[in-house]
């Protein structure tokens, strides 16, 4: 809608062929008439007639003071330009919204009644003079140089769009973790659907450093990568999938672009799978630009890795996904084979304590450490079994023939790995109990396998992790590197009990022209590699954080909102002073809320997280900055229309997660057993987004 006055034509016509006059009035009106006017007027005579022009002129207006994060000042803005707000009382109503989206779609915005960035600026930009703008997708950054031309007899505004660019610095992989908890985006390399991967703390030296979380939201998935998939931001939220699309265009020798269709945005991250491995990386443009509806982000290959680099997906400033379509691998270097001819399964697990096989049952302790090695199958190549007994103190063995190994092959012979130094015809000289694996007997007979080159293109996988539980039920994940690496492990945190292996999940490096990037082996009694049960008796024993609600003298210890509305630019404050930890660090917590509509709203119920780093005093806030009608991403954004009443408050420290309830049930991890808690007015705490 348009704040400009009324064009008035006036045409008077008088015939001079006689007494009678003929008067034509055409009037042309934009969609919001105001009052105030500036008159040109143009007079000509002729013999025969007089024609009169009246020409009206757009006002411009400043808006560029106000604070538009007060919700009375847009009531006000929407009211003036003629978008009906309702009553400027400061709250979201439907009136309200209804009159954002209205403005929105007529400035050429997403009309999601979300007074977001974009909204704000458009708000503080506008003169009351502007075209309706051409509709078009969601996040739309696109600015606009408004010109007006005048003349005698028209009247118009031209618009301009201007394509705004940003040079970045040379291409680089972000290393940055802002947080140690929440969601990190992700897209399915076998289905190209977007995973959302709840990342947590760890201690990546324990068994029990990372403790599995059961209870995720929908279509989330824990997996808990030690820092091997990077990303620069972690959410308190599920992320979403944008509408945009995202392909690789302009490929050079020196340079590529992708083009986002769909989305104007400079703040895009751009996620890409290195060759060879499985690890997600950004990779920075050094430039991107934008014009309506589309991003250009050009990047640099000097300096990326050989082999076919592989686009995931790219993530705009909203948190929104926005996936890969097309052409979607780029080749650095002319000449280079990056195929797999086997497949990603388990063949292995080295589990060892102090360079022991751990047999079934074993008691490990404090001063115990642990080694996991594990490979894939189809890494081997197999040759003839062995013609003479190998004792387990000799570093010179007979096989076969010469032809049996080479120089630098790993052999796998039992539970024993060899590294192949020396050979003189068909006596080779190895590393007895490479890796940490133990230095063992071996009958003759026995079966000899050979990894034939132990680098980044003959090992299979990037990294792994492991699903270990414990006999009272709770899961650990631990994170484990490469193929043949040696992951160093202590139980000193763990609680006292019988452990045994659930999966084994392997992330192997993506070869050309394949999605598949991972896969898992899940728990099966028949398979020797679960063969592997201990038990962990330490002198640490665990106990888990208690909460108290009241004092001796009767007063209550936690604090929160009650029953308050709350708006933009306001925080929600929880004090649980009543905390006390247990025997292991608290780590972060999460406060869990039931969502029911308030008031007039039709929404359906459902709940919502939200994750803290851990405070000395246990203090929270929640600083409301952004109320949205739609579902929210990040902390800081919440999605009005509703009542938000505590649901449970969840402790996660080293080695368990404890929740409390607001019913006053407390339910533990480590243990099946359940207690209560003394804080009963947890259900009081509620605030209030209308």
């Amino acid at each position: 809608m348009q704040k400009k006055v009324s064009l008035v034509l006036l045409i008077i016509v008088l015939v001079a062929c006689g007494s009678e006059q003929s008067t034509t009035e055409v009037q042309l009106e934009s969609d919001n008439p105001i009052t105030v006017q500036e008159e040109i007027t143009t007079t000509s005579t002729s013999i025969t007639s007089t024609t009169t022009t009246t020409t009206y002129v757009c006002i411009e207006e400043n808006n560029l003071n106000i604070d538009f994060d007060n919700l009375k000042n847009v009531q006000n803005f929407l009211n003036r330009y003629g978008y009906n707000a309702g009553e400027e009382d400061g709250y979201l109503g439907a009136k309200t919204i209804s009159a954002i989206k209205e403005f929105q779609t007529y400035a050429g915005l997403n009309p999601d009644g979300d007074v977001g960035p974009a909204t704000k600026r458009a708000m503080n930009n506008w003169t009351g003079c502007e075209e309706k703008a051409t509709p078009y997708v969601k996040d739309d950054k696109e600015e606009t140089q408004n010109t007006s031309s005048e003349s005698s007899t028209t009247s118009s505004t031209t618009t301009t769009t201007t394509t705004t660019t940003t040079t970045l610095p040379p291409s680089d992989i972000s290393t940055n973790i802002e947080a140690s908890y929440g969601y990190t985006p992700s897209v399915s390399l076998t289905t190209n659907q977007i995973a959302n991967v709840f990342k947590g703390v760890e201690d990546s030296t324990s068994i029990c450093g990372a403790p599995y979380i059961n209870n995720l939201d929908s279509e989330s998935i824990n997996l808990y990568q030690n820092g091997k998939i990077q990303y620069s931001a972690i959410q308190n939220a599920i992320y979403t999938e944008s509408t945009s699309t995202a392909e690789i265009v302009n490929v050079t020798s020196n340079s590529f672009s992708i083009n986002v269709i769909g989305n104007g945005d400079l703040n895009f991250k751009f996620y890409f799978i290195k060759p060879f491995e499985s690890n997600l990386v950004e990779l920075t443009p050094s430039s991107i630009s934008t014009s309506p509806g589309l991003t250009t982000a050009i990047f640099d290959k000097t300096n990326l890795d050989q082999g076919y680099w592989f686009f995931s997906f790219a993530e705009n400033s909203s948190g929104q996904i926005v996936k890969s379509a097309g052409l979607r691998e780029i080749l650095i270097s002319e000449d280079i084979v990056q195929t797999q001819n086997s497949d990603n399964e388990i063949d292995t697990i080295f589990f060892l304590k102090n360079k022991q096989n751990i047999s079934k049952g074993l008691n490990i302790n404090d001063s115990n450490d642990i080694n996991i090695i594990y490979t894939t199958k189809n890494i081997y190549d197999s040759r003839s079994n062995t013609t003479n007994e190998i004792s387990g103190g000799t570093n010179v063995i007979t096989l076969a023939n010469e032809n049996q190994a080479i120089v630098g092959e790993v052999l796998h012979i039992g539970r024993e790995l060899m590294l192949v130094t020396g050979k003189d015809g068909s006596n080779f000289t190895v590393e007895r109990g490479y890796l940490g694996t133990q230095n063992q007997s071996h009958s003759a007979g026995s079966v000899v396998r050979a990894i034939e080159n132990p680098s980044k293109q003959s090992v299979k996988s990037s990294f792994a992790y492991a699903v270990i539980r414990s006999e009272s039920g709770i899961k650990y994940q631990v994170a484990l590197g490469r193929e043949l690496s040696t992951n160093i492990l202590s139980t000193s945190k763990c609680p006292n009990g019988l452990y045994s292996f659930e999966e084994i999940t392997i992330f192997s490096w993506r070869p050309q022209g394949s999605s598949v990037g991972y896969s898992s082996t899940k728990l099966d009694r028949n398979n020797p590699i679960f063969d592997k049960q201990f038990l962990i008796n330490n002198s640490y024993n665990y106990s888990p954080p208690t909460l108290l609600g009241v004092s001796t003298d009767g007063d209550f210890i936690n604090e929160g909102p009650k029953n308050t509305n709350v708006s933009t630019g306001e925080k929600v404050i929880f004090n649980f002073s009543g905390l006390t930890p247990g025997t292991s660090t608290p780590k972060f917590v999460e406060i869990k809320f039931a969502m029911n509509p308030y008031g007039s709203s039709d929404k359906l119920s459902k709940t919502r997280s939200i994750f803290f780093d851990i405070t000395d005093n246990f203090v929270f806030e929640i600083e409301i900055n952004q109320i949205t009608s739609s579902s929210a991403i990040s902390s800081n954004t919440w999605e009005s229309g509703y009542k938000y009443t505590l649901d449970s408050f969840i402790v996660y420290d080293e080695a368990s997660k404890t929740i409390f309830r607001s019913n006053q049930d407390v339910t533990y991890d480590y243990t099946s057993n359940k207690s209560t808690h003394d804080a009963y007015y947890l259900d009081q705490f509620i605030f209030n987004i209308p």
